[in-house]
């Protein structure tokens, strides 16, 4: 089958999940003997993403990776240039396509509803995950980040709850503990995106030398990141799928995260899944580092679960998609 790419799915930022899926999925699928990618010509079908104004190419399938600009609520804090153009855009590449791929059952509903389109034309396919690079055990770059530590790795934005995170690891240090948090963030694509990288990395009020904003990191280095750490916690407002927790989650690493969007269709019950609000997150944090047990436990169900996902499986499920609207 001849698949038609969209101009623009290289220049998709590797850094971001979007990025990796995006990079992921084409890898496999240029490595099926059955399937030829193309950039212009005859194609049997057109693959691109719904976020960018849709193609001239004929059946189309889009991947959209969520539609959170259009909940009411969650489109308060994103600055409302961003909001209007990335729905505008969304909303016509979704309009027409055949086919609508999104990453979980969570963003499947947003598009759903946010968009008209009759839920037999939308299809979750969940992301999947390197278990060569992303395993137990890796060794981390001496000198990176002092030990023990909190880690967060999300956009550097208000929707990531990263002000959660903080004061979880505040309370940490209040009773006494040692741990730190690290942080790994792009920026935000917002006019305010300085203003939030100064309130995620500032430091902890009473606790100098706690936080820790680290940026650019190779992929391995992230891994091994992952990997050490004694928690990870992305306590998000939403997400379209959360693929660093599952990163972590192959790190071997113990989860906390919010419960809202994909974040409990993604952990299952290999983390523990709490309310977004900063006392339950703080809660769960401090559950899982002063109980060994039940940090050992997690450590073990998270590769468990985690196992699960695979980029070989995502790449078969956006191949079924494909095919039916060829």
């Amino acid at each position: 089958m001849r698949i038609g790419l969209a101009p623009g799915l290289a220049a998709l930022s590797p850094g971001t999940g979007h990025g990796t899926a995006w990079a992921s999925v084409l890898g496999e699928l240029r490595s099926d003997p059955a399937v030829k990618l193309v950039r212009r010509g005859r194609a049997d079908v057109w693959l691109a993403s719904g976020h960018a104004p849709p193609p001239d190419g004929r059946p189309l399938v889009v991947q959209v990776h969520e539609a959170s600009w259009a909940d009411p609520t969650l489109r308060r804090i994103l600055h409302p240039e961003f909001a209007a153009a990335i729905d505008t855009a969304t909303h016509a590449s979704v309009a027409a396509a055949a086919r609508v791929i999104t990453p979980s059952g969570a963003a499947r509903r947003q598009v759903i509803d946010a968009y008209g389109r009759a839920p037999d034309d939308v299809h979750a396919v969940p992301h999947g995950v390197d278990h060569h690079l992303f395993r137990p055990g890796l060794d981390l770059e001496p000198g990176l980040v002092a030990t023990p530590y909190v880690l967060f790795v999300a956009v550097l934005h208000p929707r990531k709850n990263f002000a959660a995170v903080r004061e979880a690891v505040a309370g940490l240090a209040r009773a006494g503990l040692p741990h730190r948090l690290a942080i790994v963030g792009n920026p935000a694509a917002d006019p305010n995106a300085k203003s939030y990288e100064r309130q995620a990395a500032a430091e902890l009020r009473g606790f100098p030398g706690r936080v820790r904003l680290l940026r650019g990191l190779p992929v391995a280095t992230l891994a091994a990141l992952m990997a050490r750490a004694d928690v990870f916690c992305l306590p998000s407002l939403f997400e379209g799928f959360g693929l660093p927790a599952l990163e972590a989650m192959a790190c071997g690493t113990p989860v906390v995260v919010s419960d809202r969007g994909a974040l409990p269709e993604v952990v299952g019950g290999a983390g523990l899944v709490v309310s977004p609000d900063q006392s339950a997150v703080a809660d769960a944090v401090r559950r899982v580092v002063s109980d060994p047990a039940l940090a050992a436990r997690l450590r073990a169900t998270a590769v468990v679960r985690a196992a699960q996902f695979s980029w070989r499986r995502t790449a078969a499920g956006w191949l079924a998609v494909l095919r039916a609207a060829a």
